[in-house]
């Protein structure tokens, strides 16, 4: 028995005023990839899979970056074609594992999760069995589900189960390749779009909609069951929330539990509403908690999502209000290299944030100690991502 394994996932913000290049992507070609094995990681899932049911596995092209903007056309292209020719050369295989995000677009193309899905699609012919991985927050559509074989996404919020999700891909693949079943999909999308502080899967309304998914997926009525929340920064077609039940041999009774759960999630709509608290009152309401620590976070400028991730407005409010005693982050690379142009133990004065465009507030001009330099490199302590190695440059 032998699978393919190759990806590019990421995740996009199409608000974004700046493109995804090359040169910010931690890329594995080859053997490369196995430094993910044993990882919280979808390519760690489907390498530990493999491994455990003794199937070959010949890893191709892996590429990921963080949630940002659109990725530019030629890196895009780039890695279409480096995906392609791995694969290609990898053949013959039993079926293919994707390890993709469900949110990703770059300049010119929607959609990429369905275009590297088309371009696998035509390379290896209508027969062969192919396995997806995708995110909670992807944004799935009809073609995906129509080009996939197989599609299994994560059930959390934080993703603490990216390697379980990615191992019973690789499950259901290896009993399809077998013909001990015979998967069929069943699709609903949602005219709902709830922003990522709604879909958190410990607390209602997303943990009430994955006790309703487990409880069918526990009947024995499906293979599999995802249901994506959807990625609401991306203004594209399929954007938003989209259910999809795997059953064996089954299209009709796919389609039943797809419109079961996407009722479901219809009847909570009113519940993924989200109000924010003003950055006034929550400075304000800071200072005055009697226990730290206290996290404030700007959902505005959510790095996690694809943001810049140099917004001020709180750091300003912060100022204002004197207090004291607060971290902030803010991610400012020209400000990086002046502070390590002074080093450790020197006083600075800089301007910081607000530079990438005027909608995370204005730079703002702060004088300090330079107090840590480092290389930017870690390894995710998880559990999401857990083992995962980061490499970001200096900061």
């Amino acid at each position: 028995m032998k699978f393919i394994t190759g990806g590019i996932m990421h995740e996009t913000h199409t608000f974004s005023s700046e493109t995804t290049p090359e040169s910010v992507w931690d890329i594995a070609r080859g053997d490369e990839c196995r430094a993910y094995a044993g990882t919280n990681h979808s390519l760690g899932g489907v390498i530990d899979a493999c491994q455990a049911l003794e199937i070959e596995l010949t890893s191709t092209f892996f590429a990921n970056a963080t949630a940002s903007g659109p990725v530019d056309r030629a890196t895009f292209e780039r890695f279409m074609a480096e995906l392609r020719q791995g694969i290609a050369d990898a053949l013959p295989a039993d079926g293919i594992v994707l390890t993709l995000h469900g949110a990703m677009v770059a300049e010119s193309c929607p959609d990429g999760e369905v275009a590297i899905l088309r371009m696998v699609r035509n390379l290896v012919g209508p027969d062969m069995p192919i396995a997806v991985t995708l995110d909670l927050h992807a944004n799935t559509s009809r073609e995906l589900v129509e080009l996939a074989t197989i599609v299994v996404g994560y059930d959390t919020y934080p993703h603490v189960d990216i390697n379980e999700r990615a191992q019973e891909a690789v499950q259901l693949l290896l009993r399809a390749v077998r013909a001990e079943i015979r998967p069929t999909l069943g699709y609903v999308a949602l005219p709902l779009m709830p922003v990522p502080q709604a879909m958190h899967t410990s607390s209602h309304p997303f943990q009430s909609l994955f006790d309703h998914v487990h409880a069918i997926e526990a009947s024995g009525k499906t293979l599999s069951i995802t249901l994506a929340g959807g990625f609401a920064y991306a203004d594209t077609p399929a954007a938003g929330m989209s259910v999809i039940a795997m059953t064996d041999d089954d299209p009709e009774g796919a389609r039943r539990i797809a419109l079961d759960i996407a009722q479901h999630a219809w009847d909570l709509r009113h519940d993924m509403q989200v109000v924010n608290t003003p950055v006034v009152d929550a400075v304000a309401q800071a200072i005055a908690w009697p226990e730290n620590p206290v996290v404030l976070v700007d959902v505005g400028d959510n790095i996690g999502g694809g943001t810049p991730g140099d917004g001020t407005v709180i750091l300003a409010e912060l100022l204002r209000q004197g207090a004291t005693g607060a971290v902030v982050a803010i991610a400012d690379p020209k400000a990086v290299q002046q502070a390590l142009k002074v080093g450790v133990g020197g006083e600075v004065s800089l301007t910081v944030g607000g530079k990438v465009d005027r909608l995370h507030g204005e730079p703002l001009t702060i004088t300090g100690d330079v107090t840590y330099a480092g290389d930017g490199s870690w390894v995710h302590e998880g559990p999401e991502n857990a083992g995962v190695p980061v490499y970001h440059g200096p900061r």
